[in-house]
């Protein structure tokens, strides 16, 4: 509970700070505002210890204090934790892509798509979108909606309303008491940095130019964590920032284990030597893949489409991504 209590004052003591301080300096007011956002995107790596209920003993405290934490990331805690188990049971499989994931489509059901879509799947795949444009909807607008999920999932909608229902006192706080033009400011700074520093760790976790892509039949969980999760090699000082989620092999490979815990994990266990390593350049490439490629076996950029007429013969293989394109806007969770 000490470290939940200190990242979370260090946090809103930088919101505060910046709050203040943008009244009269923008330079300075901003600057706080980037502080406050990287430090948010350790109070949503605590967030994700919750939802793994790794981070305390008993499951009902994950719970109570992941729907606290929901409160500052936006995420709502139960839905998030909802679909984020999904992605851990289903990574690298070929037939279940699709919850949880960044949309991954084969190189074959690229080239099937009508020219409309292919433009959709494009800007989708772009790193403008993927940490710009999309970190913003994802949290600010598509976490406000109960249609995300079905009506009978009601622990998952309930967090919605609740988490909806937070924010909604937050600012209506401000409209009545403060200067809501500035919060909204620094609410939007804030939001920007850490999520855009969230899809980008979520990104390179798995978007990797030989990754581990399999039909269901071959699945492995040891395989997914261990030949399908990255290594992400960071400074100690930003490991501990983000909470060594770069060491996402070893979370695949043992969720139950906190945060804190995962490099002398790692260590004891010998798993320095497995994962896919990634340099911190490397990881900015990694957005310049696109694609799977069955047959190579390996991300691409886009490939090149077949004619008009003979693109008009090809159809989407049976693996293809249920829904398709019409959900393609989630970045970090999707219908269930």
């Amino acid at each position: 509970m000490a470290e939940v209590l200190a990242t979370v004052g260090a946090y809103l003591l930088l919101l505060g700070a910046s709050y203040h301080f943008l009244a009269s300096s923008l330079a300075g007011g901003l600057a706080l505002a980037v502080l406050a956002g990287v430090a948010l995107v350790r109070v949503f790596i605590l967030q994700h210890d919750c939802s793994h209920r790794s981070l305390f003993r008993r499951p009902s405290t994950n719970d109570r204090v992941g729907m606290v934490l929901g409160l500052l990331t936006l995420a709502p805690h139960a839905y998030w934790r909802a679909m984020h188990l999904v992605h851990h049971s289903t990574s690298g499989d070929l037939e279940r892509r699709g919850t949880g994931d960044i949309v991954t489509m084969t190189a074959d059901e690229y080239r099937a798509l009508k020219p409309a879509e292919r433009l959709r799947y494009r800007l989708y795949r772009h790193p403008a979108v993927l940490l710009g444009v999309g970190p913003l909807f994802q949290f600010l607008l598509r976490f406000r909606m109960p249609g995300i999920i079905a009506k009978e999932r009601r622990p998952e909608r309930r967090s919605i309303a609740v988490t909806n229902l937070g924010l909604l006192a937050v600012h209506l706080a401000f409209l009545a008491f403060g200067d809501w033009p500035r919060w909204l400011v620094v609410h939007l700074v804030v939001t920007q940095v850490a999520a855009g520093l969230g899809i980008w760790l979520f990104f390179v976790q798995h978007q990797i130019e030989q990754p581990y892509w399999v039909p269901h039949a071959k699945w492995s969980l040891r395989d997914s964590a261990l030949k399908g999760s990255s290594y992400l090699m960071l400074p100690r000082v930003l490991e501990w920032t983000f909470g060594a989620i770069n060491l996402h092999h070893v979370h695949h490979l043992k969720p139950q284990v906190p945060s804190y815990l995962l490099r002398g994990y790692m260590e004891q266990h010998g798993l320095g030597s497995e994962g896919v390593r990634l340099g911190t350049l490397e990881s900015l490439r990694a957005f310049r893949l696109k694609v799977y490629d069955e047959a190579t076996g390996r991300m691409t950029g886009f490939p090149p489409t077949p004619p008009r007429s003979a693109n008009a013969l090809l159809t989407a293989p049976s693996t293809a991504l249920p829904g398709r394109l019409d959900r393609l806007l989630t970045l970090t969770g999707e219908e269930h």
